[in-house]
């Protein structure tokens, strides 16, 4: 079916947000996201770079018998992990092209980042790496932004070399960041060599983390008691049908549940836990977690999550005691669906 030239549109804008996100680059304003931010950590990003891809191929759909060759292979697509060190070659730093309209820091990272060739599965370039060196460079400076936030500035230094403090009000947020004009961003590929040696030691330390992980979880585990090695938890399209279509609202732990409920009885596929889907409510701004007085963490829903279907209510536990249960409505749920194999 063609799409109509709005819903075009909605897919072009959410694949730039996607996109600009897994940079860590607010799509909002162009600002770099917190350090601390969910967006920046590897995998969430990992995840969102998979979902601009996807959404790039259904703006501009391959030859049908190409889309039909690589459907035969697979029933859904490959994940697309970074498997490769970051390289920025001579010839592909040739074709960046420098401007003399200012750009942000994070609009440089992302124009570097789009000139990687398609299917390298390098990892990619994040503000960080470059803010990093351009601190050790004395260009910029970390300061204390409004709410007490740490925003990375131009040194006097910095605003010698073309790196200039930038504001801006977007939807009732005012930001404050570095623009670099022609010659800044000539400085920074300069020092690009340096920015992916960053990326990948970051690269590195978390290979490192997952070949630990491999050797001290489940696998070995699988090994030990004379089974093979689990697949990760994915559904096919015609098991994902058979969820059940009604409009109760249910805990995470139900939602979990029936996921694990559509896998066949003798795959050899692990089961998927709810704090994944959790975790993933609390990256689309569904729910967020709160600390009590005693020290107890609880999720309680928010404004975005409100609008969606998601609500609290009062429950009694077995031991007669009441609590706030969190429940999610049909809407979230279909969310749920259409991303599941890209949870765990």
């Amino acid at each position: 079916m063609m799409k109509m030239p709005a819903e075009s549109r909605i897919l072009e804008r959410a694949e730039q947000y996607m996109r600009k996100l897994s940079l860590g680059v607010n799509p909002l304003n162009e600002e770099a996201l917190p350090d601390n931010d969910i967006c920046r950590q590897e995998r969430i990003s990992k995840c969102l770079a998979y979902v601009a891809d996807y959404l790039q191929q259904k703006l501009a759909p391959k030859a049908p018998q190409q889309a039909a060759k690589k459907n035969s292979k697979r029933e859904r697509p490959a994940r697309k992990l970074a498997t490769a060190e970051l390289t920025l070659s001579p010839e592909t730093l040739s074709k960046y092209e420098i401007t003399e309209e200012p750009v942000s820091v994070s609009g440089v990272v992302r124009r570097l980042n789009a000139l990687l060739p398609e299917g390298s599965e390098m990892i990619p370039l994040i503000y960080s790496d470059v803010a990093e060196v351009l601190t050790r460079e004395g260009i910029l400076l970390k300061q204390v932004g409004e709410k007490g936030k740490d925003t990375n500035l131009p040194s006097p230094r910095g605003e010698e070399m073309g790196f200039k403090r930038a504001e801006a009000d977007i939807r009732g947020h005012h930001a404050v960041y570095t623009k670099c004009d022609a010659t800044a961003q000539k400085f920074i590929l300069e020092k690009i060599q340096d920015c992916v040696a960053l990326a990948n030691e970051r690269f590195a330390r978390y290979q490192a983390q997952d070949a630990a992980r491999e050797n001290a979880g489940e696998a070995a585990a699988d090994v030990a008691d004379g089974h093979s090695a689990k697949e990760r938890f994915h559904l096919t399209e015609a098991e994902l049908a058979k969820y059940p279509n009604d409009d109760t609202p249910v805990p995470v732990s139900e939602i979990a549940r029936r996921l694990n409920d559509l896998l066949a009885p003798d795959a050899n596929i692990e089961k998927i836990y709810f704090k994944s889907i959790r975790d993933w409510f609390v990256a689309q701004g569904f729910i967020e977690s709160k600390t009590d007085a005693v020290g107890k963490t609880r999720f309680e829903p928010t404004e975005a999550g409100q609008a969606k279907g998601v609500f609290t209510e009062q429950r009694i536990g077995k031991n007669g005691e009441s609590y706030s249960a969190v429940l999610y409505g049909p809407e979230v749920q279909k969310m749920v669906l259409e991303h599941v194999n890209e949870l765990c």
